[in-house]
């Protein structure tokens, strides 16, 4: 039997859809390529529900459960008078193993010291997997920009210079690889974002069995869907009060404009850090700067994957500055306008042909543009749903060889 372990940096089991639909998609195609594989997950915290949802059995990893434990401390097990039980299971774990995949997005520039931070985290798991000769795999690498501290250079050199495989999301974290000057690097394959092998939902019914128990009655006159997170790492209360501003105007425009109400969709719920890692909030504070609350509902449960995407066969048309939007609308034949940070968010609406001259980065942030762009969107919808039939078998096929490139690894 192949064995495992998956790790990511710090995004699987915090309830962010986004992550956990390319966790489902690559376990469900390991599963399916080799129903005899185990997969041990690292997580914070680990779950039973979980577990069966992704087909994985999931262990602790390094991080402390709440933030506040782990100021001014480095990973947990690595301190004086830890409790090295999680370190034991996490080296048996990876002894065992034929193949240790990091997930998620570990190339990030937030390395708050020594064994404390995202690349770190990968630093050691690798280091870990190269004492044990178990091999090692980077899995849908997406680089939104190029790190530019000396440390994070460094160690992230080390982890894609001993990496048995990467897979990558698209051709620009390539470019970003020789602009750091981690190059020639043969075992780098561009494939694409893993979410895009995602089933669709195909039926009306369950979305509309989701709204019910929201109490939100389906709307005759249509709905757009919004998912606009406050990136509160680097936004101050008064960008955000600007940014939520122009959300809530740009949403009374599209109801006054074109009868649609607004499904507020959000893409994290987790509580546990911080108060707007959770996108209900932000949301809220949009929707009470509306004009037109009344036909503003929002998404208050916590949802699983199927049934986030169950909604999406409702909606018209999205509006999101989170990458997957895009994504999870086109895979159930709607059209998403995506704004924000330009490396992260337009990408998917090159690869699905959805007009990406209409892509408003961050930097240009305008609520008449933003307004413009948007209903400019909605116009072309007819063609641009051709061009996203068009292109979408290819992207499903290459989020599945995510999955074949790790089993090729075993092999």
């Amino acid at each position: 039997m192949n064995k495992i372990v998956l790790a990511g940096a710090s995004v699987y089991g915090l309830n962010n859809i986004s992550d956990d639909s390319m966790l489902k998609v690559f376990s469900d195609e390991l599963h399916r390529l080799d129903p005899r594989i185990e997969i041990i997950l690292l997580t914070r915290h680990p779950n039973a529900a979980y577990d069966i949802e992704f087909q994985v059995k999931s262990i602790p990893n390094l991080d402390h459960q709440r933030r506040e434990d782990s100021a001014g401390r480095w990973f947990n097990g690595l301190n004086p008078k830890d409790d090295p039980e999680n370190m034991r299971g996490i080296t048996k774990a990876i002894k065992d193993a034929d193949l240790l995949v990091m997930g998620g997005d570990p190339f990030i520039d937030i390395t708050l010291g020594f064994y404390r931070g995202i690349i770190p985290y990968t630093v050691l798991l690798l280091t870990l997997a190269k004492f044990m000769n178990t091999k090692f795999m980077i899995n849908g690498v997406h680089m939104g920009r190029a790190l530019q501290t000396k440390i994070g250079l460094e160690q992230s050199k080390y982890c894609v210079s001993n990496a048995d495989c990467i897979t990558i999301r698209e051709e620009h974290t390539r470019f970003l690889f020789k602009e750091m000057g981690y190059w020639p690097l043969p075992n780098v394959h561009t494939l694409s974002d893993a979410s895009y092998g995602l089933k669709p939902i195909k039926e009306k019914s369950r979305g509309i069995e989701i709204l019910r128990k929201e109490n939100i009655r389906f709307p005759k006159g249509g709905l757009m869907g919004v998912t606009f997170r406050h990136m509160y790492w680097k936004w101050g209360a008064d960008e955000w009060s600007k940014y939520s501003t122009m959300v809530a105007r740009i949403c009374d425009d599209v109801f006054e404009r074109k009868g649609l109400s607004i499904l507020f969709i959000p893409h994290n719920t987790y509580e546990k850090d911080t108060k707007y890692m959770d996108d209900r909030p932000g949301h809220s504070e949009i929707v009470a700067k509306m004009k037109h609350k009344n036909v503003a509902h929002q998404i208050k449960s916590r949802l699983s994957v199927d049934d986030t995407l169950a909604l999406f066969p409702l909606l018209d048309i999205t509006f999101s500055n989170r990458r997957h939007t895009a994504m999870f609308a086109a895979l159930h034949d709607v059209v998403g306008m995506g704004v924000g940070e330009i490396n992260h968010v337009k990408p998917p609406m090159e690869q699905l042909g959805i007009n990406p001259d209409k892509f408003v980065s961050e930097e240009d942030f305008d609520y008449k543009l933003m307004r413009d762009n948007l209903f400019s969107i909605w116009d072309d919808k007819a063609i641009i749903k051709l061009r996203i039939k068009d292109k979408l078998p290819a992207l499903r096929q290459k989020a599945l060889d995510n999955s074949k490139f790790a089993l090729n690894l075993l092999q």
